[in-house]
């Protein structure tokens, strides 16, 4: 059931973020775009996530996030931290025709916060029909963020295994057209790794300008 206020009702949705086993990414290329992507597939549906980045040594940097799911999948959300508290959450779901990328912030087990250091950009390839949802979407904040007690975490663009977690959840948002919408708690959440390192391009300033709208 949906709690009363937008504020509480997400209140949980990320909060057992971690879970489950590790699982493994691989490499895909989209062959209409060329964008190329590490890419994990988890859950039940199961979700898959596509992750590309610049070619540097150290962050910050900008990230090019794709989700391709089920439309049983009503959302799912990515930590970048590896699990709900203090690190960046990336939620998207379908709405329409296309779909809706949020940003957010827990602070405690409770309800994650609107999040302004992260800004999510719809990107061209965000659609939505009636088997399957994608999003597309490039987040400028997501790689770097304040941890409990001030230290600042940094994602390592050289990890050949950096560990993410993720939840879903079937029931779609009170309202899909709004980024702030309340939504239930997921009912499948875990962990998984992507290689990094094997996601960067010299090309991704490129692939940005391509796909945006």
């Amino acid at each position: 059931m949906l709690l009363p206020f937008a504020r509480l009702a997400t209140a949980t949705v990320l909060a057992l973020l971690v879970g489950g086993g590790s699982v493994a990414a691989s490499r895909h290329c989209d062959g209409e775009t060329g964008v190329c992507y590490s890419e994990t597939k988890v859950g039940v549906a199961p979700i898959t996530w596509r992750v590309a980045i610049p070619a540097l040594d150290a962050g910050p940097f900008d990230i090019l996030l794709q989700v391709v799911a089920p439309r049983t999948v009503g959302w799912a959300g990515i930590a970048w931290g590896g699990g709900m508290l203090y690190n960046p959450l990336s939620v998207g779901w379908p709405n329409g025709d296309t779909s809706v990328p949020a940003s957010r912030f827990a602070h405690a087990h409770f309800q994650p916060d609107i999040y302004d250091p992260a800004v999510h950009t719809r990107l061209r390839g965000s659609s939505a029909n009636a088997t399957h949802w994608t999003l597309t979407t490039v987040c400028r904040g997501c790689s770097q963020w304040v941890s409990n007690g001030g230290a600042r975490t940094t994602l390592d663009p050289g990890a050949t295994a950096a560990s993410f977690a993720f939840a879903a959840s079937p029931t779609p948002p009170l309202d899909p057209a709004d980024t702030w919408s309340p939504f239930e708690i997921h009912t499948e959440h875990g962990l998984f790794t992507m290689d990094l390192r094997a996601a960067q391009s010299q090309n991704f300033e490129e692939w940005i300008e391509l796909l945006s709208l």
